[in-house]
């Protein structure tokens, strides 16, 4: 179990729940696989949504950083392929609020320079999910001062990082480490995702940070003919998060 000295494990009653692994299925990324896995269709991609949901997986969230029809063909085909294949898997859109309310989505993930978290929620309901993505300390403190006062502007997660230095996203912040990670749970009640240059073997050690998940990209969606590393991924962060 994580230790009970962080304060950022989700709340038993929140819904839905985010643990373990957060894969991002990110266009840019998967661009540079075999067609099937940018659009979304065909055999190996119906293979990955039944391992998701066979597999434990709560969350997911696609991402396209793309302008025009692209972002939403995208976005249409894996949604309605996880649909068919894990139906209980929670779907967040990135930054595209318009996208997520096409898609009939679970919620979205925005960053500090997108639609406030009170527009969000107006836009989507109560109902829906909206996480966060936080960078320093301080917006960790803001974000759990709007959370402890019941405020509409309060995300229901923050993904926190980059942890380590990543090659799937340009405009990012320094990297903060372990360290910064662990003080980032100490620091809020709401539940984190650890994001940015995960790896497999860096799972155990997120794992006992009290981060609530771990969000994956490039470590778990490989060329073929390894492909999917999901079991592994889901491996290593329990090693990490039971006792020795």
């Amino acid at each position: 179990m994580t230790s009970s000295s962080h304060r950022c494990e989700q709340d038993p009653g929140a819904s839905p729940p985010i643990a373990g692994i957060y894969p991002i299925l990110d266009y840019g990324w998967l661009s540079r696989f075999p067609a099937p896995w940018a659009g979304g269709f065909g055999p190996e991609a119906e293979r990955f949504a039944r391992l998701l949901g066979e597999g434990g997986a709560s969350i997911i969230q696609l991402r396209a950083k793309t302008e025009g029809g692209a972002a939403f063909r995208f976005m249409e085909a894996w949604t309605r392929i996880l649909r068919q294949q894990a139906p209980g898997l929670t779907i967040i859109v990135n930054d595209r609020v318009d996208l997520a309310l096409a898609l009939g989505a679970d919620g979205v993930h925005v960053g500090q320079a997108d639609l406030p978290v009170a527009v969000c929620r107006k836009l989507l309901g109560m109902g829906k999910l909206i996480g966060l993505s936080t960078h320093t300390l301080a917006e960790v403190a803001e974000a759990e001062a709007a959370s402890a006062s019941g405020s509409p502007m309060a995300p229901d997660y923050l993904g926190f990082g980059p942890i380590y230095a990543t090659d799937t996203k340009s405009d990012t912040q320094p990297p903060c480490g372990l360290e910064g990670l662990s003080a980032a749970c100490r620091a809020t009640r709401l539940p984190i995702v650890a994001i940015g240059g995960i790896d497999l073997p860096a799972l155990p050690r997120i794992a006992v940070t009290g981060s609530a998940a771990a969000a994956m990209i490039s470590a778990i969606f490989t060329p073929p003919p390894t492909g999917f590393l999901w079991e592994q991924a889901r491996e290593a962060w329990h090693s990490g998060t039971v006792p020795p």
